[in-house]
C-alpha cells in the first residue's frame, strides 16, 4: 500500500528484547497515535521510523521504498519531542528557519508560520523570555516549517496544563488537516489520543507489539474534556481492561505533573 509499511522483527538493547513483531501500515494523511504501558517502547519505535537508530531487524518504508538511507533520516520529515529542544543563543525566528535547507530564501514561510501559531511579536525573542507554552508552539511552527510528509511527534504536550494543551492541540490539527501530514503521535494519554486521532495502535509491554489497532468512531472536532470521549475511554476499559491496565496506570502516574 502507498504511506508508511514498518515491519520491526526484532529491536535489542543489549541482551534484552524491547520491541518485537511488531507491523502497521499507515496512508499517507492518517493521524495515528501510539499509547502503551511505560517502558513499551514507544520513543524507541519513532527513534527507529525516523532513521536516528538503524540497529534492528525489519523494515520502514515509505511507498514501497526504504524510507531512509542507513543514518540519514528521510527528506520531508518533521519531529516535535517532549521537550521543545530550542537552541538558547537562537531567536524565535533563527530557531525555525534552522531547519530549513536555505534558511534566508525561506525565511518568509517560518515569519509565516510563527504568525499563525500566534508568535508573530516575538519573532526576535529569545528562549528563555518565552514561556513553556510559547516555547512548545515555536517547536510546532518548526516541525511544520519543512512541509513534512511525515510527522514523528513524541508526547509534544505532556506536563502542559489544560488550556494550554488545548491550544497546541488545536494548532496542531489546524496545521494538519491543511497540509495533510502522516501523523504518529506517541501520548502517555488515551484521552488525547481519541480526541486527535484516525487511528490508535496499543502497544503492548515490552518487548511491544501491536496488540489492537483501533479506528476511533467519532466524528471531528472533539473535544479531550468532553464527555463523548470519557465514554469511549469508559467502554474501551472495559472491552479490553487486561490490554489498558498498564496505559490507565501510566495516564493516572503522570496526571499530577502539569505546567504551564
Amino acid at each position: 500500500m502507498s504511506g508508511l509499511n514498518v515491519r520491526i522483527d526484532e529491536k535489542r538493547f543489549d541482551d534484552v528484547s524491547v520491541v518485537r513483531d511488531l507491523a502497521f501500515s499507515a496512508q499517507n494523511g492518517e493521524f495515528l497515535a501510539l499509547v502503551g504501558p511505560s517502558g513499551a517502547g514507544k520513543s524507541t519505535l519513532l527513534n527507529m521510523i525516523s532513521g536516528l537508530d538503524t540497529d534492528f531487524v525489519g523494515s520502514v518504508c515509505w511507498d514501497d521504498q526504504p524510507l531512509y538511507a542507513a543514518g540519514q533520516s528521510p527528506a520531508h520529515l518533521g519531529m516535535m519531542f517532549q521537550e521543545p529542544r530550542l537552541m538558547p543563543w537562537l531567536s524565535t525566528l533563527d530557531n525555525v528557519s534552522l531547519v530549513l535547507s536555505d534558511p534566508h530564501a525561506e525565511r518568509q514561510r517560518a515569519i509565516a508560520l510563527l504568525q499563525e501559531v500566534g508568535l508573530g511579536d516575538v519573532l526576535e525573542a529569545w528562549p528563555s523570555q518565552l514561556s513553556g507554552g510559547m516555547q512548545r508552539r515555536v517547536s510546532l511552527a518548526r516541525a511544520f516549517v519543512v512541509a513534512p510528509r511525515l510527522l514523528l511527534m513524541d508526547e509534544p504536550f505532556v506536563s502542559l496544563d489544560m488550556p494550554t494543551g488545548n491550544r497546541l492541540r488545536d494548532l496542531l490539527l489546524a496545521l494538519w488537516q491543511r497540509d495533510r501530514p502522516l501523523v504518529l503521535f506517541v501520548t502517555h494519554d488515551l484521552r488525547e489520543a481519541l480526541a486527535l486521532a484516525d487511528r490508535v495502535l496499543f502497544l503492548s509491554p515490552s518487548p511491544s507489539r501491536v496488540m489492537l489497532d483501533y479506528t476511533v468512531p467519532l466524528e471531528r472536532p472533539r473535544r479531550l474534556e468532553g464527555t463523548d470521549i470519557a465514554r469511549l475511554q469508559e467502554e474501551l476499559f472495559r472491552q479490553h481492561p487486561d490490554l489498558l491496565s498498564g496505559v490507565l496506570a501510566t495516564q493516572e502516574a503522570v496526571a499530577g505533573g502539569v505546567k504551564e
